[in-house]
């Protein structure tokens, strides 16, 4: 009797090692993903209209920012020209352009821009100014991108920028959209 005793013992002691790493396991995989589910984002230009061309006032954009997951997370958007000319000149041998963006609400009221860096051209630096934006769970904002034509640009000139979207919560999440923008002649 007693050796059987020992024996279910033995069994219960196996029984919750195996209950508590099962638990454990399901707490540690449960915790990841909510950090995940709560760190997508989406980023995308309304009516897929992400080349267009630009005359002597420029041209808009218009995106939309959807934080797709459950908690509120604050937004840092960068626009980037993602050109490569020479540093020092505003045009390329192979015609590209860098051309200055602002950030603008659906009321066509500037974003303040929360750091102001003067662009760079030897590594596609920042083109005019990065926002914040703060969303709650599964809420989405439209904003406008505006995109200066520079004076003197050549017609033919294209420029491509780079959207590009953080989240504070989550460094990992980068969520962007690239620009393409050509200079004509007249609006």
């Amino acid at each position: 009797m007693k050796t059987s005793q020992k024996y279910l013992d033995e069994i219960k002691t196996i029984f919750i090692d195996k209950s508590l790493l099962i638990v454990f396991g399901l707490l540690v995989f449960g915790n990841v993903y909510s950090q995940n589910s709560n760190c997508n984002s989406k980023l995308e230009v309304i009516n897929n209209q992400s080349s267009k061309k630009a005359g002597v006032s420029g041209v808009s954009y218009r995106l939309k920012l959807t934080n797709t997951g459950f908690d509120s997370s604050s937004y840092v958007v960068n626009l980037i020209n993602d050109n490569v000319p020479n540093k020092g000149q505003l045009i390329s041998k192979n015609n590209q352009i860098d051309i200055n963006g602002e950030f603008y609400n659906v009321s066509l009221k500037k974003i303040k821009p929360v750091v102001n860096i003067a662009p760079t051209y030897n590594n596609g630096g920042s083109v005019g100014n990065e926002i914040k934006i703060v969303l709650k769970g599964k809420e989405s904002k439209t904003f406008i991108v505006k995109m200066k034509t520079p004076i003197g640009a050549k017609i033919g000139s294209k420029n491509k920028s780079k959207v590009v979207v953080t989240s504070d919560k989550c460094k990992n999440n980068i969520v962007s959209v690239v620009l393409n923008t050509e200079i004509i002649d007249g609006e």
